[in-house]
């Protein structure tokens, strides 16, 4: 993976978590012990190319979808 590629797959990381916080009224914490249980900062890495072309709406409605699935 590039540099650049890596640096990308992270900001959408970041934004994921942040956008999934903010629509969930969750702490840092509260975030990290769902992300335990459902590896959702994984599931995001394994698949940046599809969360990059989405609204932050969009986010947090397939981090939805695939909580829910899990």
């Amino acid at each position: 993976m590039s540099e650049k590629r890596l640096n990308n797959t992270i900001y959408i990381m970041y934004l994921v978590t942040e956008n999934y916080k903010k629509a969930h009224s969750l702490s840092t914490s509260q975030f990290l012990d769902l992300d335990k249980k459902y590896h959702i900062i994984n599931f995001v890495g394994e698949c940046p190319d599809i969360f990059d072309s989405m609204n932050a709406q969009e986010m947090i409605e397939e981090i939805d979808q695939y909580v829910a699935a899990y």
